[in-house]
């Protein structure tokens, strides 16, 4: 879809710094970019502050647009970029392995079926950390060994066998907040 004579207009008013034609721009797009970033963030405070935050960078860089085929398209895949920023810089609560799998109140059918799809997406990024890794954490993980028992079973020092559990850890992740990253892109995007 081509930028029609009425945008291209606007856009170059917005250019030239009219702030009634930002004006008609930001009232036009506020809402469905709003849908869209609380469609992805589920959260209403963090999708006005985005949209809000967008809206800012694009009246500050009002004399460096490029020329747009689409102006929704173009407008969208900047919100996208903002919102995956926004996810990025976000701190999210690491919650235990254990804590998650002790929690058996919410059980049912479907959750057993996430459960099992989940344990094999666990399992194949386990398979890609380093052998003794993976092996500290599997007896750990997997087979509900203690730290103690490991380092009997392993011939390692208690200290190396909790250092690569945090490692492995820390990269499952890492691996795990990108695999969940890409998953919103694919789902919502």
């Amino acid at each position: 879809m081509q930028v029609g004579n009425a945008e291209k207009l606007l856009l170059q008013k917005i250019a030239g710094n009219d702030q009634q034609s930002f004006q008609v721009l930001f009232d036009t797009w506020w809402e469905p970019m709003f849908q869209y970033a609380f469609k992805v963030l589920q959260n209403r405070h963090d999708a006005e502050e985005v949209v809000q935050d967008f809206f800012i960078h694009f009246w500050n860089k009002r004399h460096e647009l490029p020329e747009l085929q689409s102006l929704s398209a173009y407008l969208f895949a900047a919100l996208k970029n903002r919102i995956l920023n926004h996810l990025a810089k976000k701190k999210y609560p690491v919650t235990s392995l254990d804590e998650l799998y002790n929690n058996e109140s919410d059980f049912s059918p479907a959750k057993g079926l996430e459960q099992k799809e989940t344990d094999s997406t666990l399992r194949s990024l386990v398979s890609m950390l380093p052998n003794k890794m993976k092996q500290v954490y599997e007896l750990h993980q997997f087979s509900g060994l203690s730290v103690t028992e490991i380092a009997n079973a392993t011939g390692n020092s208690e200290q190396t066998v909790r250092n690569q559990l945090n490692t492995a850890v820390k990269k499952l992740s890492m691996v795990w907040k990108a695999e969940l990253l890409s998953l919103i892109v694919f789902y919502f995007f």
